[in-house]
């Protein structure tokens, strides 16, 4: 279709002369229209014939391209077929067809759910089965379920499965596995410890009894640094009981190691009832309308407490940095059982810290102080009970079920190791054997974690700490550390666990805003741990300056030391804390010294460069080069860099003008042999020249070097001339110009003559 435009264009006839005649008689136009087709060359000759064609080509050219567009665009509007894409990998079970744990591979996570909802206590793990973590823990969940399948359902969901109800419902989860425990009533209780089968065991247990009935407060102060106690009605039905049970089990999803615990003691409807927070320093009393998220806000606000237990997740965490910021810190590395109510010397860390903070004779702690000193003896005395009692490891840790009868407990296993512990338990109820038996069990399982570890006994100090904390501006901080996890922290700080295989515990106190750490090299007891916190506050511990020490463990990464043999005919010596100072500070002898770090990603490139520097001048016996790991080893604070590479360099007589290769410069070798140059005495610099021009290769440089060798010697020889001028030993100056003279001459006409020249540097020395 042609435009309106264009249409009036081709249907116009040429302009007629004004002296020409029309008719409008029909025959007279078809005559005209007849001599016109019959002369083609009038026709070829119509200028306006041509671009009328082209146009009327052009529009049909259009209409079909934009038909062509139309009919693509309906075929893909309308086509329901679905794009090919490759399908996804069958599911395949997760864990053995034999486990405990009920595995629902394929993803239906609504069934999984109704499944735990079935059971009293379910723990639920939503894993990817290529994940790492979710593999380390399908084992640990696995011994976990073996040991607690009578109490807890164990069931697994795979929340990876393409297409999949769980993959389609937590489609954003960022890490695997999540492990939740789901009770009967309520919502779920996430696990955020330890991917251990010890610390699930725990956890659970703690998750089947979130509450404790002591019968007396005292029970627990001196076992716990946190009690929450509610004197309340715990009949079926109670609002506040509700309430209370519900906040302690969502409280475990921030505590996952319980260090507060929740205690009731039950009362009549008919009293009042009442919630308190024991801590440290005295009692507070909630006030305000009773609901889950009150309480919990409430005990995370005044849950203050001067000891605490530290556990750093390796996620980038600021946990450690926070407790010790901003003063100094004492930190106790010990073992760290999650099966015990107490660790002896945790407990004796905190009778320590009660001491120290009592200022004024504060009843509260003198009170909780003699508690603690009580229950660790107590504790104690049950664990030499607990040992006689349950001598029975095989039998105990080998009974298939403990929930059965007498008889089957009694019949299940050798007949001779269960004499007497079956002839002991006949004629006692099933629920006193039972209970006995799971006695020994848990505390066989605790053992077979890590052995329990009481204070070694040693003379007991006369130091007083009471009321130190007053004493200075600056009063310490003490927190605890599982040794058995986080041994890497320990070994970096100079302690060295390896030496104390049965306790497997050590002190250090570390000042960051004095960028200063002491360590206790003392076995630990509170007799030792009191006399070095009071050397502390009077200003008397000596600065750790150990290097880092390694324990033997499957996951320790030993970088090798370095002791050059004399035999060698090139050698960097690797440094320490140990031989850095000794090294540095030798007299008539320059040092230069490259620290590096193995967290350095710029530190091996530039390695190369001062390792050619220093194989360059290997024969200056006069220069040594050495490097030291400034990451890994204490150094005094004026020998200690903040950022790495630095090499600085330490002169052969006033060692205390030591100097920092300038960072604006880059570390090439020729600056590097200029930066030494320029420090070292003249008498050096004239032998580390002539060491430099001897290995030049290409005849030009080395004439050059030579050149300059000479230039260098004259300036020599007028720095002579006036010392020997103000001298009152003139003839051994003379001497010395002598020596001056005969080396200029030969580094200008005989600089081949290199045994000549290095006897003369050699007199020059001398």
């Amino acid at each position: 279709m042609s435009s309106p435009v264009q249409e009036s264009d081709y249907n116009t006839s040429p302009t007629p002369d004004p002296g020409t005649t029309h008719n409008n008689d029909p025959d007279a136009v078809a005559t005209d229209s007849d001599s016109d087709t019959d002369n083609p060359e009038a026709s070829v000759a119509d200028p306006t014939n041509r671009p009328t064609i082209t146009l009327k080509m052009l529009n049909l050219c259009k209409e079909f391209l934009i038909m062509i567009i139309i009919a693509v665009a309906y075929a893909a509007l309308t086509n329901e077929t679905p794009p090919k894409v490759s399908k996804s990998p069958a599911a395949y079970p997760f864990f053995p067809q034999n486990s405990i744990v009920t595995d629902w591979y394929r993803g239906q996570i609504t069934e999984a759910i109704e499944d735990a909802r079935s059971s009293d206590i379910a723990f639920v793990m939503f894993y990817a089965p290529w994940d790492a973590e979710s593999q380390t823990a399908r084992k640990q969940l696995e011994i976990a379920a073996h040991y607690m399948q009578n109490e807890v359902a164990f069931v697994a969901v795979n929340c990876w499965q393409p297409g999949s109800e769980c993959k389609r419902q937590y489609s954003k989860v960022y890490k695997w596995p999540v492990l939740i425990a789901y009770p009967t009533h309520g919502r779920g209780i996430q696990y955020n410890g330890p991917l251990e089968a010890f610390h699930i065991i725990k956890f659970l247990q703690n998750v089947c009894k979130p509450i404790l009935r002591p019968e007396t407060i005292d029970e627990l102060i001196g076992k716990h640094d946190t009690v929450v106690l509610a004197k309340i009605n715990v009949l079926p039905g109670s609002y506040e009981y509700a309430v209370f049970y519900s906040t302690a089990l969502r409280f475990l999803e921030r505590d996952p190691f319980r260090d507060s615990i929740f205690a009731v003691i039950p009362q009549k409807s008919d009293v009042e009832p009442s919630i308190s927070l024991h801590i440290w320093n005295g009692t507070i009393d909630f006030e305000g309308e009773l609901t889950i998220e009150s309480l919990t806000s409430w005990i995370l606000k005044n849950s203050y407490q001067i000891t605490n237990w530290a556990a750093p997740t390796g996620m980038k965490s600021l946990s450690l940095s926070n407790f010790m910021q901003p003063g100094p810190t004492l930190i106790l590395f010990t073992p760290k059982n999650p099966l015990l109510q107490q660790i002896d010397h945790f407990d004796m860390l905190r009778e320590a810290a009660y001491d120290y903070y009592n200022c004024a004779n504060n009843s509260n702690l003198t009170i909780r102080q003699k508690l603690i000193t009580e229950s660790r003896l107590r504790n104690r005395r049950n664990y030499q009970k607990m040992t006689q009692k349950c001598h029975l490891p095989t039998v105990i840790t080998n009974l298939p079920n403990i929930w059965t009868n007498n008889t089957d407990i009694c019949n299940c296993v050798d007949k001779e190791s269960l004499n007497k512990f079956c002839e002991s338990t006949v004629l006692t109820s099933k629920p006193t054997i039972q209970k006995t038996v799971n006695r020994c069990r848990d505390f066989l399982l605790a053992q077979k974690h890590s052995p329990v570890v009481f204070e070694s006994r040693g003379l007991e100090s006369g130091v007083n700490i009471t009321g130190a904390a007053c004493a200075s501006n600056s009063s310490l901080k003490f927190v605890a550390i599982d040794s058995l996890r986080f041994y890497q922290f320990a070994e970096r700080l100079g302690v060295d666990l390896g030496k104390r295989e049965r306790q497997k515990s050590g002190v250090v106190i570390v000042n960051e805003k004095m960028e200063t750490h002491y360590v206790m090299t003392e076995n630990v007891n509170s007799g030792n741990l009191r006399f070095f916190i009071f050397n502390f506050t009077q200003k008397t511990l000596p600065r750790s300056l150990q290097s880092k020490v390694h324990m033997k463990a499957k996951s320790d990464h030993v970088y090798p030391h370095l002791n050059c043999s004399k035999s060698s005919q090139f050698c960097v010596r690797e440094l320490t804390s140990d031989d850095f100072l000794p090294t540095v500070l030798q007299p008539n002898k320059v040092v230069i010294v490259y620290y590096y770090s193995k967290q350095c990603a710029f530190c091996n490139g530039f390695a190369y460069m001062f390792l050619t520097a220093a194989k360059l001048l290997t024969p200056v016996k006069d220069i040594t080069f050495v490097r030291i790991d400034g990451d890994s080893n204490l150094l005094p604070w004026e020998y200690t860099m903040e950022s790495f590479p630095t090499i600085l360099f330490f002169p052969s007589i006033r060692k205390s003008e030591s100097r920092a290769f300038p960072r604006n410069l880059p570390i090439t070798v020729p600056n590097l042999l200029g930066f030494i140059l320029t420090n070292i005495d003249p008498i050096l610099k004239l032998k580390t020249m002539w060491c430099i021009c001897c290995q030049t290769k290409f005849p030009d440089e080395k004439t050059r070097c030579v050149t300059s060798l000479r230039m260098e010697t004259l300036t020599i020889i007028g720095t002579t001339l006036r010392e020997w001028r103000n001298s009152t030993r003139k003839q051994k100056v003379l001497y010395k110009l002598q020596v001056l003279r005969q080396l200029h001459l030969l580094f200008a006409h005989s600089p081949e003559e290199t045994s000549k020249i290095n006897i003369n540097l050699n007199k020059l020395r001398d």
